[in-house]
């Protein structure tokens, strides 16, 4: 008789209520990685910077690739040195407390809710021109699909945690094999080889030089780049839920600069060699613009397709952050308690559904307003980021320094400790206040400020009705 192994134990044990499952393998964990960085802020997004900053921009994104890798390497010494604890939410409450868990995880979530909401009007509009629709019931039809793809999304995730993981990574598996083959296709042509002959490397410097808008714009960008390569945290919700939590997040953690150097830096920079980068248009995807100009057949439906998979994967993956994050707020009774309920195969039933429903509200509010309101405090969520990556550079100096004073050494160790952390630290300081200081995106960090603020208004309200509670039952 075949002996079962671990996994196959793992995945035939009973599970307790509230319990989750450990059924994720690397390869999942990986995938979920790479689909949190690679999406439409690539795909598309990725014109904006360019118009921006010209060639430079690829400074931009290696910068904010190494910053992106501190802060994933600090996650990963707390991660990996408690992996019991669960995702960084929780490690952030190790080393800053609950009450600043409470206020970023409650902006998280949002964060993560807002994507729902704005991949379904994205893929709700995507599909309406795959199906042909007419422009008279494109209001309609966008009400409609896009709803219905978060419910497909939804089922997904309710299935298994594994099925989850499976969607993740073929989708990023997608993505991957896109960019691979653009990466390829386009050195070739750039290289004239295979009868092609499009564009050359000069132009990255023929078109006004590297820096045409100044060095400065290469600071100046870097806060928009940042939230295009956002995501990567989600690896170590994940990791949680996976067989060998420690192993996949160092895994992870130690690769995701070379992913982001391989897919962004190289991609972009074989784009700028084709198109030059004052001929790319803000909003209309560069890759496609390139894949014209190198007379690609089918170019359009190519893009088309791998910016659905990458909107479809981010609806995926947005739905599983945001109900992992309710069901460790629940935990912690930072959410209602219900929440924590899970099925016999350790899915948190009740927070996909809520994360999904309250998704699908704000999508079609945002939609039918008449104003800019909703799409205007989406855009501000995803400036919590940032507040949460310096939360968990903070977390991760008061652990080590409190592991010191105990004569303790981390197994993954930040290096250069502890000044390559607070470099990290103040340099993501340094983006918020930089955003301050620009007209651009002055607002939407005054805003994000504003809703952390009345996020640790209720929590200091829960705080003081708790209080009430325990000298009333102290009295009698």
């Amino acid at each position: 008789m075949r002996t079962k192994t671990p996994k196959e134990k793992i995945i035939s044990t009973p599970l307790k209520d509230g319990e989750l499952a450990h059924t994720l393998e690397r390869r999942h964990v990986v995938m979920i990685s790479m689909g949190g960085i690679i999406g439409a802020g690539l795909f598309v997004g990725a014109s904006a910077s360019i118009h921006a900053t010209g060639p430079a921009v690829l400074l931009s994104y290696v910068i904010t690739g190494l910053v992106i890798f501190f802060v994933m390497r600090m996650l990963g010494e707390l991660v990996i040195e408690k992996p019991e604890v669960g995702s960084f939410l929780n490690h952030i409450r190790r080393g800053m407390g609950h009450s600043v868990t409470f206020v970023l995880g409650w902006g998280y979530w949002l964060f993560w809710i807002s994507a729902i909401a704005a991949e379904s009007i994205a893929g709700g509009e995507m599909l309406q021109h795959y199906m042909r629709i007419p422009p008279e019931y494109s209001f309609a039809a966008t009400m409609i699909l896009g709803p219905l793809l978060v419910i497909a999304m939804m089922l997904t995730n309710l299935f298994s945690v594994r099925g989850y993981g499976e969607f993740e990574f073929w989708f990023a598996l997608i993505k991957i094999v896109a960019i691979a083959a653009f990466i390829v296709i386009g050195g070739a042509a750039i290289s004239h080889f295979f009868g092609f002959k499009a564009g050359s490397v000069s132009n990255i410097w023929s078109h006004g030089g590297f820096f045409p808008n100044g060095i400065i714009a290469v600071f100046t960008i870097i806060p928009t780049v940042l939230f295009t390569v956002t995501g990567s945290e989600v690896a170590t919700i994940a990791a949680a839920e996976s067989d060998k939590p420690a192993e996949n997040v160092a895994y992870a953690t130690r690769t995701i600069v070379f992913r982001i150097v391989a897919f962004y830096v190289l991609s972009i920079g074989i784009i700028l060699s084709i198109v030059p980068w004052d001929k790319v248009v803000p909003g209309i995807s560069p890759f496609l613009m390139a894949l014209q100009t190198i007379q690609i057949p089918y170019a359009s439906d190519i893009m088309e397709f791998t910016i659905l998979i990458a909107i479809l994967s981010c609806l995926n993956s947005s739905i599983y952050a945001t109900s992992r994050t309710l069901f460790e707020l629940a935990e912690y009774d930072d959410a209602p308690r219900w929440l924590i309920h899970t099925t016999s195969n350790g899915v948190p039933k009740r927070a996909i559904i809520t994360a999904s429903i309250i998704g699908i509200a704000i999508s079609i509010a945002s939609y039918i307003s008449p104003s800019n309101t909703f799409s205007y405090l989406l855009s501000c969520a995803g400036s919590i980021i940032l507040f949460v990556y310096i939360a968990i550079g903070l977390s991760q100096i008061n652990v080590r320094r409190r592991m010191k004073k105990e004569n303790q050494t981390p197994i993954f160790q930040m290096w250069l400790f502890p000044y390559l952390s607070w470099i990290t630290v103040l340099s993501l300081v340094a983006v918020v206040i930089a955003m301050l200081f620009s007209s651009t995106s002055r607002t939407q960090i005054i805003i994000t400020c504003v809703i952390l603020a009345i996020i640790g208004f209720c929590r200091w309200i829960m705080w003081l009705n708790n209080n009430t509670r325990t000298t009333r039952r102290t009295n009698l």
